[in-house]
């Protein structure tokens, strides 16, 4: 049951980044004072944490928190406090508030 709701959930955002014409391009978000690189293209969607430390190259390295597909799903908690196993429902929820939060931002 999971897994088709990932499946669902990567099309509605492919077809987000898609309909704006952002699809396959990298973007910049601000959430909760972090900053974040975005991505959405054929195969998956991906929120990737960019590390804020000023002695490091601006936006490397960093760490993936949501990775989002048809067949493939893993999300921390927009917070940062956990890491699931990519397996089951609660992955879903956690990329959905990814994905919602993403799409807010793209049309604001």
């Amino acid at each position: 049951m999971a897994e088709k709701r990932g499946e669902a959930l990567f099309e509605m955002v492919r077809e987000g980044f898609a309909r704006r014409g952002l699809l396959g391009r990298a973007l910049r978000v601000e959430h909760l004072g972090h900053l974040y690189s975005v991505r959405c293209d054929e195969d998956c969607f991906t929120v990737y944490r960019v590390n804020d430390k000023p002695f490091l190259p601006p936006g490397l390295p960093g760490w993936s928190v949501c990775r989002l597909g048809r067949r493939e799903c893993f999300s921390l908690e927009m917070g940062g406090v956990a890491c699931p196993l990519p397996t089951g429902g609660e992955q879903v929820a956690q990329a959905r508030a990814w994905v919602e939060m993403v799409l807010e931002r793209l049309d604001s």
